[in-house]
């Protein structure tokens, strides 16, 4: 008995996945994950995305990063003075000690073909910047990397056709999750900066691509800045159209008409989310039992309900306190609340309730409870 227990647990242990395949009906569903978890494959992918950040900063897309600020230097690059500046040669790509080489040329290709495809500027190698030499100097071997002196620089430029040197340096500070591009343009003839610029770029930036959140950006900042220093106000413009009902208590019942109106606000606050406007709104019946021509008149206070967002549709609600007026009678005065839903950017909906003050009009009384639907254009 005991050789047969010991013959028995021997083969458990050696072939667990023979002896247990008949009761387990999950072996062979447990067995193509475990072959999935070690494919080759997703090892060699996380092989070379760790290469990439030497810091194992794996969760920041640094690629993506690039791209954003790229696009933003192609932007200001275009508004450079094209005789003087092209044209240019890359002259040196620098890196934080946390990047690899292979991640530098990828920022370098990436710079140099969407300013070549996206500009008039033209963008010319320099090979001698990045060359390694060798000479021998008083008996000692010197080894420079580049060129070392001005004049060489100058030469080179003369021998390439280029006007101006481009210098770029892209770093990446893990601790806060931000990457910096440099970017300097540098006139061959003398040295002298002719242009220089600092892209940032971080995980929530990056996020506008993916969920549409939006985050300000440094110039955006400084603009909103000046604007409130030199007291310039922010504004907007409202065009609807769409039907009124009115409350009235007559024989042929309440009133229903069309409603034409305009607005003007002005957005303040933080992040601009708050409004206050005044508008008009004309309403008209030409039935013959209850014809009313008249006008709301008054001021609206708006609170955007949804954070700014570039995909995302624009809630905005809040009250609206009118005048009605009508001619002779019918007079009064409305207290409204209102919600509005822009789409995207420019066409929207909206409907409101209101207290209409009951008034006399045509002997009866004209008042109560009453509603508004609207298409909205707004810019």
């Amino acid at each position: 008995m005991k050789i047969f227990l010991t013959v028995m647990i021997a083969l458990i242990l050696a072939f667990p996945s023979v002896v247990f395949s008949q009761d387990d009906p999950f072996a062979e569903l447990r067995q193509e994950v475990a072959e999935d978890a070690v494919d080759p494959r997703i090892e060699e992918i996380n092989e070379s995305v760790e290469k990439q950040v030497i810091s194992g900063q794996g969760s920041i897309h640094l690629y993506q990063l690039v791209e954003e600020m790229t696009d933003d230097l192609v932007v200001d690059l275009q508004d450079l003075n094209l005789a003087a500046v092209s044209p240019v040669a890359m002259r040196r790509m620098g890196l934080s000690p946390n990047l690899s080489a292979a991640f530098g040329d990828f920022v370098e290709s990436t710079v140099v073909s969407e300013i070549s495809n996206a500009t008039k500027l033209r963008v010319k190698r320099c090979v001698a910047c990045s060359s390694l030499r060798s000479r021998i100097e008083g008996g000692d071997w010197v080894v420079t990397l580049g060129m070392t002196q001005h004049e060489d620089f100058r030469r080179e430029a003369e021998a390439l056709g280029v006007k101006a040197f481009l210098d770029l340096r892209f770093a990446f500070y893990p601790g806060v999750n931000i990457a910096a591009l440099n970017v300097e343009v540098i006139r061959a003839e003398d040295g002298a900066v002719m242009w220089a610029e600092t892209y940032r770029s971080d995980s929530s930036t990056a996020a506008i691509l993916r969920s549409g959140d939006r985050v300000e950006s440094r110039k955006e900042r400084l603009l909103e800045l000046e604007r409130k220093l030199d007291a310039r106000p922010y504004y907007g413009h409202i065009v609807y159209g769409g039907g009124t009902y009115i409350p009235y208590d007559s024989d042929a019942g309440s009133i229903s008409g069309m409603a034409m109106g305009y607005r003007i606000y002005e957005k303040f606050g933080e992040d601009r989310r708050w409004m206050f406007g005044v508008g008009a709104e004309g309403f008209a019946n030409f039935s013959e039992d209850n014809a009313l021509l008249g006008s709301f008149v008054g001021a609206t206070l708006h609170f955007q309900l949804t954070e700014p967002n570039l995909n995302s549709v624009t809630v905005r609600t809040g009250p609206s306190l009118y005048g009605f007026f009508a001619g002779t009678e019918g007079n009064s005065a409305a207290l409204e609340w209102g919600i509005d839903a822009i789409m995207q950017f420019r066409l929207g909906v909206g409907a409101s309730a209101f207290y209409f003050v009951p008034t006399e009009f045509a002997g009866a009384d004209l008042g109560g409870l009453g509603f508004k639907g609207r298409v909205t254009f707004n810019w």
